[in-house]
């Protein structure tokens, strides 16, 4: 049989083929030699902190290299983490930072002399672990959410957090919900427990509920908070995703009733009926009602959040990427609530660097549902960060593709609302 020759059309179409495979590529290969090549070569110089004062204090992090090249992260918001934050950087200077799960690892396991694996230190590491990501993937000129290994989404779905009139009167929580809506948001959550334990430890008088301790709901409140959704609902339409966080204040008995109430409204979910500390008492709630249950926030890494998947005890779960421990963290607990096919909300609680941390987990989880918006509404806040595209648009986050985080803090707007007497990563 005669050969064939090689002619200038099959060159063209083997390079056409070739470049059509280079392109299909996923970036998290192109980024492996990258790393091969950079391993061992930037190291950690110094871990600095921040505290940007808007509602509360936002706890920034930024880790600084031998490079010149830093990584900037947010630990959650509460007073304590800064210093658990300069106690354990010690142990990171002169290390690779491109050895995130290793250090993190590190960080849990000979940090429990000042503190458990649980509350402000593992929110201090969340922190630092954040500020790793994106100092990792400007060392490897890829987006996070390449290095957590996945995209499954453009864009990540926001819902609003409202707060609370302090009413029984539905139509001022009616005019809030209309603008939430007219600000394009499809998704938003109401405070409904205004006369909740923190009304009665800050002194306000109750005029509904008739004991700060024993977690009660009497029906005369029930009856208020279902009347304030059924106005909403009908305002805003059925196309509308509402919520109701009821922050972990309530008894299962009074707490079912209230949600089997709720059904017809059909919420997106009912957030922390009860205390977190009992997973049975809330798989009680989530098998005898149709409104879904979500809960998450005031858990920490996988090991907590573990009965409640397993039992399903709820039907969303909502982890705090400050609290879990971090961003990776944060993702394998959506892997693994997506073993029992659960959806995952995030809760944020913080400025635009953590939500835009969270935003990252998002876009690489299979399970994500919705995340939380919080402070959206202060006129300076998006500005923390600066970028060329929108932060916030028509009712989602939009994560940038350059490396990293994706954005740099705007120093300006940064130095002009620290927290008095304290200094800018100085």
């Amino acid at each position: 049989m005669q050969k064939r020759s090689f002619t200038r059309r099959d060159f063209l179409a083997v390079a056409a083929g070739a470049a059509a495979t280079l392109a299909s590529v996923p970036q998290v290969v192109k980024a492996l030699p990258s790393a091969a090549t950079e391993l061992g070569k930037v190291k950690i110089t110094d871990i600095k902190t921040a505290q940007i004062q808007a509602r509360y204090a936002f706890n920034l992090v930024k880790i600084e290299t031998d490079s010149g090249l830093y990584g900037i992260g947010e630990a959650f918001a509460r007073v304590g983490i800064i210093e658990h934050i300069h106690a354990i950087k010690e142990r990171l200077i002169a290390q690779d930072p491109l050895l995130v799960e290793t250090h993190w690892s590190r960080m849990m396991e000979s940090s429990t002399t000042i503190g458990s694996q649980a509350g402000s230190l593992t929110s201090a590491i969340a922190g630092i672990e954040s500020a790793m990501w994106d100092l990792a993937g400007k060392i490897l000129n890829v987006p996070i959410y390449v290095l957590l290994g996945a995209k499954y989404r453009d864009k990540v779905m926001v819902y609003f957090d409202t707060g609370a009139p302090r009413t029984a009167d539905p139509s001022p929580w009616v005019d809030e919900a209309m603008r939430v809506k007219s600000l394009g948001y499809k998704s938003m959550k109401f405070d409904l427990d205004w006369e909740g334990r923190g009304a009665g430890l800050a002194g306000r008088p109750y005029k509904y509920r008739r004991d700060m301790w024993n977690r009660s709901i009497t029906s005369l409140e029930m009856h208020q908070w279902l009347h304030i959704l059924e106005a909403i609902r009908k305002a805003v339409g059925d196309d509308i995703d509402l919520s109701v966080d009821l922050h972990w204040e309530y008894n299962t008995r009074d707490a079912l009733r209230f949600a089997q109430m709720a059904e017809p409204i059909h919420l997106l979910f009912l957030e922390d009926p009860t205390p977190p500390g009992n997973p049975d008492a809330m798989a009680r709630i989530t098998a005898a009602t149709k409104t879904p249950i979500a809960t998450g926030e005031n858990l920490y890494t996988r090991d907590q959040f573990r009965p409640y998947i397993e039992k399903q005890a709820c039907d969303i779960i909502q982890p705090d990427t400050q609290k879990t421990g971090g961003l990776l963290e944060t993702k394998r607990i959506g892997d693994l609530a997506d073993l029992y096919y659960l959806p995952m909300c995030i809760h944020t609680y913080g400025s635009p660097v953590g939500a835009l941390g969270s935003g990252h987990v998002a876009t690489a989880s299979r399970s994500f549902l919705q995340l939380e918006s919080d402070n959206i509404d202060i006129p300076w806040w998006t500005h923390v960060v600066q970028w060329e595209g929108p932060l916030y648009q028509d009712g989602y986050l939009t994560l940038p593709d350059a490396p990293g985080l994706g954005v740099e803090l705007n120093e300006e707007v940064c130095r002009a609302h620290l927290v008095p007497g304290t200094t800018f990563f100085e």
